[in-house]
């Protein structure tokens, strides 16, 4: 059987192509893999390799699998659940990298058997500075709009953010709400797509639009 292809853009391919981290995967809450970019498969190969000695290509790690079923289950109880209690992260270690693992749930509103499941993939242990330079010059971010999605891409809430950057969570709030007007996002999850380049921000926007409708 032939291995099903994924959409791509220039963009994130240029990206992918720069070896820049994150890389994203998209479930579906009955954990079927609906979206997975370059970065994100060798980014799973590599957990695989840290966990089970060897790399199992085209095999989501079980490690992924556990955190996507936490969510898939707070997805199923909700009930008004903002972003930041449809989060769980992981973080797969050994002698040589890190690499975070965190899964978001994105509810669907209207249709709950329609939520997705978002799964940042990231190697901690090196620096994401050309993503970080590349999202701050396509979105005119500030300085500290810049450290707060670097924050974000670590999967940290306001409150642990506002304590790194040594500000109150209000402050990190308009931040927030700053970086959203500029990548035209209305989420956090969006700024995530947005900034990566995985799903240009009118798409992702009206993606999480539509959601809350």
């Amino acid at each position: 059987m032939e291995e099903p292809t994924y959409p791509q853009n220039s963009e994130h391919q240029a990206m992918a192509e720069e070896h820049v981290s994150p890389g994203f995967l998209i479930l579906s809450s009955s954990m079927n893999l609906l979206y997975r970019d370059d970065q994100s498969w060798k980014l799973c190969g590599l957990i695989n390799r840290i966990q089970e000695g060897k790399s199992a290509n085209g095999v989501l790690p079980h490690a992924v699998l556990k955190v996507c079923s936490k969510v898939a289950a707070l997805l199923r109880s909700s009930n008004g659940k903002n972003s930041d209690e449809l989060q769980v992260k992981q973080v797969i270690t050994d002698r040589r990298m890190e690499i975070l693992v965190m899964a978001i749930g994105i509810p669907d509103a209207k249709d709950p058997a329609r939520s997705e499941i978002l799964v940042l993939l990231e190697e901690i242990s090196r620096p994401s500075q050309p993503l970080l330079r590349s999202a701050k010059k396509r979105f005119n971010l500030t300085d500290r709009e810049v450290s707060v999605v670097q924050h974000l891409l670590k999967g940290m809430t306001n409150k642990e953010i506002a304590n790194e950057m040594d500000v109150t969570e209000q402050t990190v709030k308009e931040h927030i709400k700053n970086v959203m007007k500029k990548t035209k996002t209305p989420t956090r999850t969006a700024i995530l797509l947005a900034v990566s380049g995985v799903i240009p921000p009118a798409q992702s926007a009206g993606a999480e639009l539509s959601r809350a409708r």
